[in-house]
């Protein structure tokens, strides 16, 4: 098959979007640190050019200081919820899993970011198709912890609800409001 993939991606990125379907666990991504610093940078840049079309106006020194706080705080607070929860052998596969799926989500809703940044003011079908992608966001998110932590779906569901309120906290600390 003719095709702009390689091979050996087809198969992983069929897993992660499993993972965004609810049909597969982070156990089903292969344990791979060299994988997950990949999917990070990836995710990094991918985030870069989100934000900038969002946020024309952050400088470089906020979108890096925004994007190294969410990575770090992804990363601190999985490692510390799988570590109280006695799963710390699941922090790789975890990780890759949120990062493999966060990636799928940015790609789906990027053409969307490009025509909010064309009128941001307006109100239209766009934000609606925003939001459900965020919410699925959270679905994702709590489907991954309930696996790697062994608890309910609900549970992972609230979870990430907490990891979203900390993190949008965090954003604003970062990127105050200003009127």
């Amino acid at each position: 098959m003719n095709s702009w993939l390689p091979d050996y991606a087809r198969p992983l990125i069929l897993r992660f979007w499993e993972i965004c379907l609810l049909r597969k666990g982070p156990a089903d991504i292969p344990y791979s640190p060299p994988l997950l610093v990949l999917l990070l940078v990836t995710g990094y840049f991918l985030d870069n050019l989100r934000i900038n079309l969002l946020l024309p106006e952050i400088t470089a020194f906020q979108l890096a200081g925004i994007l190294l706080v969410h990575t770090l705080f992804m990363v601190l607070i999985t490692a510390g919820l799988l570590f109280l929860f006695g799963y710390g052998a699941r922090i790789v596969q975890t990780l890759t899993a949120f990062t493999g799926t966060g990636i799928i989500l940015s790609v789906l809703i990027l053409p969307f970011d490009y025509i909010t940044s064309l009128n941001p003011e307006k109100f239209t079908m766009v934000a609606l198709i925003v939001m459900a992608v965020q919410i699925w966001s959270l679905v994702i998110a709590g489907h991954i912890l309930s696996h790697a932590l062994s608890v309910h779906r609900l549970t992972g569901v609230i979870i990430a609800i907490g990891y979203l309120i900390l993190g949008l906290a965090a954003f604003e600390y970062l990127l105050p409001v200003t009127d």
